[in-house]
């Protein structure tokens, strides 16, 4: 049975082609497919950590002689899955129970309607999600794609799991007994055929690129006079598809000084002429860098100093792991640990399995194999999980560890994108500009001709008419003191801190420095305003969590002229942390916007936005009941939204005269109609 994966538009004839020269292209590949004791992990990783489970299973596969492939789900070829027969899925969860970016392609092909529901009658399968179960569609990726490969014929060969972080040993709780399991099903199945036996954990697998280092020129035997040519030039990044470089107009703290968060508004300027633009609500991402002096430090202590900027080029070891995309095959020690690889991050539990390979020290082994093994998962998260010790600092307290620079790739994690909710729309924004003049200049352009676009959104220009976008975001930094008593600030924030802004840079009058650029990416936001601007709108968005309640108010006053708009918002106190009070103020003045702020520390009795709602229980009931209004909640996933949620349900019972089940099945029934919409995060 076939799964058709070419475009709809194509006739069956040309379809049929196409199938053909895929399998003709891949004839050796399918002969390896076709090995009985083949396994393929297929994975959906937002943060790396499904990436990770999927790599560190796949090692122990091949320990156990299994032909083991690793792939995100999305760049798999599909027109392969019909011929694979073991399969394990590792999905994890982003947004409110959304497929990770590298799963969504290969979920909607699943979905089709086409496919026979005997598609993959001939797959064995199991899946592993990776949730958290403080949100309400917990690891709903991995249950879904779970139930929709049954339903297209696969037969499930082992009980699937679904790891919590909420456990008090992370998803390592549900893993480690889960993997066991795993292999003796796997190897009931398919025996080790002899001679063969398990390889011992103590050799070394093969690393997955070399790092071969050469010089900045090399003799062309085809040039007569015997000339130098350059070798390419080491890179720090290549331009992923979609992304575009952005410049920092604004990176200024908007929370009193002597309050306990530094939360900064940043401003970012987009000149890329095929930049397509962005919608409200939508989400920016980013990859962060680590600083200079702690890049230094780290340098220094594994003694790579003296060879951080020798040109090197990485070398592809295995033909199911490649290098990604962004990272250039031309490197330097120096940028992969500045620009890609995340030595300053809590490690997780593979990074010590890898560890013992790298150290002559018999004390540092037995530890190390006492912290993965099953007994040690206590200790282990005493250690490092409790505490966020960083790759570093573990490195630190193993110091006869020593990691050979050709397994930097597969010891450190790779530097994940970071994700924010836009906090500005097209049109207000340039609004704004128009009204402020310029209070910044990049390359001595000013910002303030209004630009409308194709999608019907407005940017903004420049004097020669080039189009310009301006984007704004609200992002608290991280910053706390752990366990250790150590001062710890988040990978992102504390580059984002450290970035020079335009107009940071105007106000001081120098030349000597330009404004940070960086590239960023623009995915869509799952919240979604009403099509109808008549509509009313509650948005509820306490801390940041008012960022994209910004974008949509912006966008519904400004561009929509709609009236019907409230906001609660929530803070400690309203003289220190009351994100863009000046704006709501404003707005309420001139009759656009109700505001509500719960500043819970203003008052001896703390005061959240759950109880603002439910003292304003007749304007919420006739604006979701009597008007058919929408409820947009973001910010923090740790309590606020079930307290809201009941706050609601309280609404509902009392207003609409219903008993408790019936205004739980209301506030469901509205969600379901996309009128109470959620977008939080851990």
């Amino acid at each position: 049975m076939s799964l058709p994966t070419t475009n709809n538009n194509t006739s069956p004839s040309e379809e049929a082609h196409q199938q053909q020269q895929a399998i003709d292209a891949k004839h050796l590949e399918h002969i390896a497919i076709h090995n009985p004791r083949r396994i393929l992990f297929l994975y959906g990783s937002q943060t790396g950590c499904a990436q990770d489970v999927a790599e560190n299973a796949a090692r122990e596969a091949r320990r156990m002689h299994f032909s083991a492939t690793v792939s995100a789900m999305d760049d798999y070829d599909r027109s392969l899955l019909i011929r694979e027969h073991f399969v394990v899925f590792i999905a994890s969860t982003t947004g409110q129970g959304e497929e990770p970016d590298n799963m969504k392609k290969f979920w909607k092909f699943l979905l089709r309607k086409s496919h026979p529901s005997d598609a993959l009658d001939h797959m064995e399968y199991t899946v592993l999600g990776l949730g958290d179960s403080s949100y309400i569609k917990f690891n709903w990726p991995a249950k879904k794609l779970y139930k929709r490969l049954m339903q297209l014929g696969a037969m499930p060969f082992y009980e699937p799991a679904y790891a919590d972080d909420q456990h008090y040993l992370g998803v390592d709780g549900t893993l480690g007994p889960w993997l066991t399991g795993l292999w003796k099903v796997a190897l009931e199945k398919y025996p080790i055929p002899p001679p063969l036996k398990i390889i011992p954990e103590n050799v070394i697998f093969k690393n997955s690129f070399s790092l071969v280092f050469d010089p900045k020129e090399i003799i062309d035997p085809t040039n007569n006079n015997n000339t130098h040519n350059k070798q390419q030039e080491p890179l720090d990044f290549n331009q992923e598809p979609n992304s575009y470089l952005a410049t920092l107009l604004t990176n200024k703290r908007i929370t009193h000084e002597k309050h306990n968060q530094d939360v900064r508004h940043i401003e970012l300027l987009v000149k890329d002429p095929v930049f397509p633009g962005y919608h409200p609500g939508d989400v920016l991402t980013m990859r962060p860098r680590n600083l200079t002096k702690d890049v230094d430090e780290f340098l220094e202590y594994n003694g790579w100093t003296s060879i951080a900027d020798e040109p090197l080029t990485i070398v592809e070891n295995l033909s199911d792991h490649q290098l990604p995309k962004h990272i250039p095959h031309r490197q330097t020690i120096r940028s992969l640990l500045t620009n890609h690889l995340n030595v300053f991050m809590t490690p997780r539990t593979s990074f010590f399995q890898l560890l013992i390979h790298f150290t002559p020290n018999e004390d540092e082994k037995d530890k190390l194999r006492e912290f993965i093994s099953p007994a040690g998962q206590d200790d282990l998260y005493t250690y490092s999980h409790r505490v966020k010790r960083t790759i570093f600092e573990v490195l630190a307290d193993f110091k006869d560890v020593k990691i050979p620079l050709d397994y930097m790739l597969d010891v450190f994690p790779i530097i994940m994108p970071r994700s924010f909710s836009i906090a500005s729309a097209p049109l207000a924004s340039v609004q704004e500009q128009s009204q402020t003049a310029v209070t910044a200049r990049v390359n001595g352009e000013a910002v303030v001709q209004q630009v409308a676009t194709s999608n019907g959104t407005v940017a903004t220009g420049n004097a020669d008419g080039e189009l310009q976008w301006k984007i704004d975001l609200c992002i608290a930094i991280v910053h706390y003191k752990t366990k250790l008593w150590r001062w710890r600030t988040g990978v992102c924030t504390k580059w984002l801190k450290s970035l020079h802004a335009a107009d940071e840079l105007f106000e001081e009058a120098t030349d000597k420095k330009e404004p940070s650029e960086f590239w960023i990416r623009i995915q869509r936001g799952t919240l979604k305003l009403p099509k109808d601007p008549s509509v009313p709108l509650i948005c509820i968005g306490p801390g940041t969590g008012v960022a994209p309640m910004r974008s949509f108010l912006h966008h519904r006053i400004y561009a929509q002229g709609a009236t019907q708009n409230v906001l609660f918002f929530g803070c400690r106190k309203r003289e220190r942390d009351y994100h863009y009070r000046e704006e709501w103020e404003q707005l309420e003045s001139e009759g656009r916007l109700k505001v509500f702020a719960a500043c819970s520390r203003d008052q001896e009795d703390k005061v959240y936005v759950q109880h603002l709602i439910e003292q304003q229980s007749a304007l919420v009931w006739n604006y979701l009941h009597d008007q058919k209004g929408v409820i947009l909640l973001s910010g923090s996933s740790n309590r606020m939204p079930a307290d809201v949620t009941r706050a609601l349900e309280r609404v509902v019972a009392k207003e609409g005269k219903m008993g408790v089940e019936e205004a739980h099945a209301y506030l469901g029934k509205v969600e379901k109609e996309g009128r109470f919409q959620q977008e939080c995060w851990a």
